[in-house]
């Protein structure tokens, strides 16, 4: 019998595909704010949708910058901490606006967070409940402690797929798994922990804790 032998991802192509993943909620959501400014009318609308895609524009350039300077062994210089007011608005555009609720208490709102990785961290669980789960989204913000508390739940439930995506320590070999793979990744790296839990009477809740950036 013979044994097939699983060889090692080469570290290029996976920053390549979790780039490409990265990309797609807000490249999508950088679409769609275009398509709704070509129907909009209202110019306080318009002005407030050219914000929002000025935002996920510069969101992409960053993702492209740090992939470029990754693969040239650089290191990308650190953002400033931003508050998480800041880091909102665009992410709650990613999803339609009949399907998410967003709840941030007023000291989670002024707590500072690293705007790329939050931002990111936040499209990639928003994007992940609005594919698998047909329902409400609800999107919350709390400060516990020392620690920023956030929380997007669905009406779907804890699948296996969803708890082993979020322990792999490894990039998964496909697609399958890759956005929650980067979720975790840019969590830990914060020094933050994640986990998934289901919720009663239905709906399941993803979970992020992070301390306070340092500058």
């Amino acid at each position: 019998m013979r044994l097939s032998v699983r060889r090692r991802p080469d570290p290029a192509l996976v920053l390549l595909r979790s780039v490409c993943h990265e990309l797609r909620p807000p490249v999508t959501t950088l679409t769609a704010l275009v398509r709704a400014l070509e129907e909009q009318p209202n110019p306080d609308r318009r002005g407030e949708l050219t914000r929002l895609a000025a935002d996920h524009a510069k969101h992409v350039e960053a993702v492209l910058q740090e992939a470029a300077a990754t693969a040239h062994g650089l290191t990308c210089p650190s953002e400033c901490p931003v508050p998480l007011r800041h880091v909102v608005p665009a992410v709650a555009a990613s999803v339609p606006v009949d399907r998410l609720t967003v709840s941030i208490t007023s000291e989670a709102a002024h707590w500072p967070v690293s705007p790329r990785a939050v931002r990111q961290i936040l499209l990639n669980l928003l994007a992940n409940a609005s594919a698998y789960s047909p329902g409400l989204i609800c999107l919350k913000a709390t400060v516990t402690g020392r620690r920023l508390r956030l929380a997007v739940a669905d009406e779907g439930e804890l699948s296996d797929d969803l708890v082993r995506a979020l322990r792999r320590r490894t990039p998964p070999p496909d697609r399958n798994g890759l956005g929650l793979w980067v979720v975790r990744h840019m969590v830990a790296t914060q020094n933050g922990t994640i986990k998934a839990h289901n919720l009663k009477p239905k709906g399941v809740a993803v979970r992020v804790s992070l301390p306070r950036p340092r500058c």
